[in-house]
């Protein structure tokens, strides 16, 4: 059978070998996420004539989906393994907000805070709903994430929810884990031990927006106290704790906090967080207001995030430089993955709970605990893959697609583009790999989800 090049990869540019001489390419195949570093008369082969190569790269090519039949519907492979992966899909995913209160007062948050906690008649109806679906698939896995507004306000809902969920689990033998995505501002040593040891707490998400100076101009609390100190201190504190726990920083940047990258990552790599956390970057984006207006031009904020990984490789730490497949986008295709918030409110969007420009009732809720789940309603970005299958959005052409799996089903409804800044700097993130093997045997594995 005749194979072609891929449309699903992406291609450094030449670099010379010191060592040989010899001119060679990093190719990353997308709907594989494998690398190949390939010198340039065998890459000018897979270009114009795969036929020519010898069998075993061909083999080897074809193996990682660079080479594929000349024949295939790449964009309906690429769709139909992707719905494939939602179809059997063996986890269930509940988001839980215990509380819409939160102690900060991001200038860029979307969210409208308030003092609210979980009721206990929402938290029985919602234990039923997750039974009811244990009962209808067989599952392997439930995990739950604890969201905000600020979930560590919300411990008591917690300590209330937890036990039961984790009994939920067994009794239909499932594994179970949780995660929090957390300001860090509660996160003490106490807290910390009791999310990991009691409440299977496997991974735990902290936002830093740069050192001092910046982080405490964009996330003070609601009365313009600074945090990061107090932050700061919490992360170290994990991260040198005992605890079996994943702990991800990630960093949110835009026009204002930019500058302020380098002076974080020096002081983490001070701190000796090297091997103990993994930092990511994050632009700006719209939640359902204006924020994506204080973003960085894309191209510039992908032009500096390369930076920032090099930084970060030269400092010692292990980075994500290039991404992995991602079959499933995101809560919002999954067939029962569902967000609580602290009205008894029912979601399949992380970015939509209490946010005013959504309406009341927010339009984007799916149904209540009360109610039930509306089919009709988590349809409505449910069909993201058909969507995008049909040539709806600029993912159809996309040789990134499989890797970013569209990034944003809601983003792109309301018109605004959310490729992720590898469709950008992906050429330069291939490169980089190749300078961080000079480094040494630094681990470059798939940056965070």
């Amino acid at each position: 059978m005749k194979n072609k090049l891929s449309r699903y990869h992406v291609v450094s540019p030449a670099v010379a070998d010191e060592v040989d001489g010899l001119t060679r390419r990093v190719v990353f195949a997308t709907r594989s996420a494998e690398l190949r570093v390939l010198d340039e008369n065998t890459w000018a082969a897979v270009c114009e004539d795969p036929g020519t190569l010898p069998e075993s790269v061909v083999t080897d090519l074809a193996g990682i989906a660079l080479l594929v039949p000349d024949d295939e519907d790449e964009l309906r492979s690429v769709v139909e393994e992707n719905q494939q992966s939602i179809d059997e899909f063996s986890t269930l995913s509940l988001v839980i907000t215990p509380t819409a209160q939160c102690q900060l007062g991001c200038g860029y948050c979307g969210q409208e805070h308030s003092a609210r906690w979980l009721s206990q008649e929402h938290q029985d109806g919602f234990i039923a709903q997750v039974d009811a679906k244990l009962r209808r698939r067989p599952y392997e896995r439930v995990e739950v994430c604890w969201f905000g507004a600020e979930p560590l306000i919300g411990m008591s809902v917690i300590r209330a929810m937890s036990p039961r969920l984790r009994a939920t689990a067994q009794a239909h033998r499932c594994t179970f884990g949780a995660r929090v995505i957390t300001n860090g501002l509660a996160l003490s040593k106490r807290v910390a031990r009791e999310l990991v040891l009691e409440h299977g707490v496997v991974a735990i998400d902290i936002t830093l927006d740069g050192p001092p100076e910046y982080h405490d101009a964009r996330r003070g609390t609601k009365t313009g106290s600074p945090t990061f100190r107090r932050i700061f201190a919490n992360l170290v504190a994990l991260a040198d704790s005992d605890l079996t726990v994943t702990v991800k920083l990630r960093m949110n940047v835009d026009a204002s906090n930019w500058r302020g990258v380098p002076e974080l990552i020096r002081m983490l790599a001070a701190a000796r967080l090297q091997k103990k956390i993994r930092v990511y970057f994050a632009p700006i984006h719209s939640w359902g207001n204006n924020a994506h207006r204080t973003a960085l031009p894309a191209e510039d904020y992908a032009e500096l995030e390369v930076q920032w990984y090099a930084q970060l490789l030269l400092a010692g730490f292990d980075v994500g430089v290039v991404p992995d497949r991602k079959r499933v986008v995101c809560l919002a295709v999954q067939r029962e993955g569902v967000l609580l918030d602290a009205a008894g409110t029912l979601f399949h969007c992380t970015e939509a709970p209490y946010v005013p420009g959504y309406g009341e009732p927010n339009l984007m809720s799916i149904g209540t605990v009360a109610s039930g789940e509306s089919p009709e309603r988590r349809r409505d970005l449910g069909g993201f893959n058909d969507d995008v299958l049909a040539g709806k959005y600029d993912c159809a052409t996309c040789a990134m697609l499989p890797v970013c799996g569209g990034a944003c089903p809601k983003l792109w409804r309301e018109g605004i583009t959310p490729c992720p800044s590898t469709l950008h700097n992906m050429p330069r993130r291939l490169l980089l790999t190749l300078a961080a093997d000079r480094l040494g045997p630094t681990v470059l594995s798939p940056e965070p989800n």
